[in-house]
């Protein structure tokens, strides 16, 4: 696929993708209320509730993708009319923003997970409808991204599977663009610089730190979700009266963190510090549950875990409380308990490819494996990001630092109680699964960056001085991202002999069409010829159910 088409396909979902986030922002926001960063992300949710649904009823098909791909970018075209002339200079940011980004998606590899699991996940559920027991024939099925149904819609006439694999720029852009615009609006309110600061923070830690597509996978694109939602939880919570339409926002991003990775599911705890210092609490839970937005997304975990369940017989796996092992396609309680605690081990660098420590539950309990992480992980991939975060932070601070320095917003007790809830996501993280890919980057991230941003919120002049500051600092940034990928592709180009023009797209041994072609088989066969393959196919009315052979005792 050469260059010019690539790009195109990029430009035209970035369209559709912003163009039915528009149905989501009209149905449940203010009409003034228009961020394209916000709109983009509600075109995320949409896209991928209604990915969900459609694979229930069929396979998303390269019809239902070119329709889909049409209808977005219509919507794109009608609510560019109606807002061009107001919000001209967003859509420059916007367009300027997402050009940036273009050698982010030029890649000739991909995550490692990408050919063990990702991929065959999307090819799967765009050849045939959901049905039950897909967790059988991978591990990495038991536990799927709502990426992976997002990125299906990426499979279209004349690209095939070639763009799957880009989804996370559209993350990535998203909440670069709100960073900025928050940057923006603060310095004309010329109020809120702990806001700018963090912005600018978290700006850098997601555009030099995360620079490289193929590191993202499913975990890097809730990471950055969740710097937005602690970014809005603090904005939420320094604010006099409470603004129902970024706690809105805030529902939708919980929401979609959780649909990219299960276990963020505890970050429904960040409501509780703005539920502790509301009045009205039962009218507070009352008004929140009355809104669209939080059917939308009570319906879209719905779904999620009716396909954990189809997938596994578990609502939640590896949680073994929420699963039930006498369905036919259901994992075994053992091998539930057996992939939780080599999850653990793996975090907990008790185990790698090669390796693999002795007594594994030992091991896991209590800290007995701290020794070992310390020695083997925490040197030198924790310290190495925690010693570049203190170099950014030292940077940012003797940029922006002044001698009027104010302590008393650190000290209100709403932000006290929310910092003292991220340290306790910490503590859950370090404890259990102490590896950064699975929370760690944002948590570390976090809690250096909000102490620096509120004890640097001085008062502060919003001066042209302030201003060039602010616009130097973030074009060194957007330098830096850039130049990384730069020497990153022309590396690829040498190591690779990746074509950039003429076949833009990832190397071809990285597509897994093995798992879907052994379902196939499975299922024409209908067992009797298929005796030596471990997995069956029965029916349940209207669905394939895949289970396990039962070995004789």
């Amino acid at each position: 696929m050469n260059l010019f088409f690539y790009i195109s396909i990029y430009f035209l979902f970035l369209f559709s993708l912003v163009g039915f986030g528009t149905l989501i922002k009209s149905c449940c926001f203010k009409k003034e209320d228009i961020n394209f960063g916000y709109i983009g992300i509600f075109g995320i949710l949409f896209l991928s509730i209604f990915a969900y649904l459609i694979n229930f009823f069929s396979p998303i098909s390269l019809t239902i993708t070119s329709l889909t791909l049409v209808i977005g970018v219509t919507l794109f075209v009608i609510f560019l009319k109606k807002n061009y002339k107001n919000l001209k200079q967003d859509y420059i940011l916007f367009f300027s923003l997402f050009i940036i980004l273009i050698p982010f998606i030029l890649a000739a590899k991909n995550h490692d997970d990408f050919p063990y699991y990702h991929f065959a996940y999307i090819n799967i559920i765009t050849n045939v409808e959901n049905f039950f027991g897909l967790g059988n024939f991978n591990h990495g099925f038991r536990t799927p991204s709502s990426i992976f149904y997002l990125s299906s819609f990426l499979n279209l006439p004349g690209t095939n599977y070639n763009l799957i694999h880009i989804s996370s720029v559209y993350f990535l852009g998203f909440v670069n663009f709100i960073f900025i615009k928050k940057i923006i609006i603060n310095f004309k309110l010329k109020k809120n610089f702990y806001i700018i600061l963090l912005s600018i923070l978290s700006l850098a830690l997601i555009n030099i730190f995360f620079y490289r597509m193929a590191e993202h996978g499913t975990d890097r694109s809730a990471q950055i979700i969740i710097l937005l939602l602690f970014m809005e939880s603090i904005e939420l919570l320094n604010k006099k009266n409470l603004d129902w339409e970024l706690l809105k926002k805030i529902k939708i991003l919980i929401t979609l963190a959780v649909s990219l990775k299960a276990f963020y599911l505890i970050y429904i705890f960040l409501f509780l510090p703005i539920l502790i210092f509301q009045k009205k609490k039962f009218f507070f839970i009352f008004k929140i549950i009355s809104t669209r937005v939080f059917y939308i997304c009570f319906s879209f975990f719905l779904i999620l875990v009716t396909i954990n369940f189809m997938n596994t017989g578990c609502f939640v796996y590896p949680l073994k409380i929420s699963c039930n092992e006498n369905f036919i396609w259901s994992i075994s309680a053992s091998e539930v308990s057996y992939m939780n605690e080599w999850y653990q081990l793996w975090s907990k660098a008790g185990a790698s490819p090669g390796y693999s420590v002795d007594n594994r539950s030992v091991y896991i309990s209590n800290f007995n494996w701290l020794g070992n992480w310390i020695n083997k992980y925490f040197f030198n991939k924790v310290s190495d990001y925690i010693l570049g975060l203190l170099f950014l932070i030292l940077i940012i601070s003797g940029t922006f630092f002044n001698s009027k320095l104010t302590f008393k917003s650190f000290f209100k007790k709403e932000i006290i109680l929310l910092y003292f809830i991220l340290l306790l996501f910490f503590i859950e993280w370090l404890y259990n699964h102490p590896a950064l890919r699975y929370g760690g980057y944002h948590l570390i991230a976090l809690l250096l960056f909000i102490p620096v941003a509120i004890i640097l919120d001085f008062k502060v002049k919003f001066n042209k001085k302030l201003y060039f500051k602010v616009k130097t600092v973030l074009a060194i940034i957007f330098i830096i991202f850039l130049s990384r990928n730069i020497y990153r592709i022309d590396k690829e180009i040498k190591l690779y002999n990746y074509d950039i023009l003429h076949n833009a797209s990832y190397n071809d041994e990285f597509k897994n069409f093995d798992i879907l072609n052994r379902i196939l088989m499975v299922k024409k066969c209908n067992n009797n010829l298929c005796a030596k393959d471990s997995i069956k196919v029965d029916s349940i009315k209207f669905k394939d159910v895949f289970y396990k052979e039962k070995k004789p005792v």
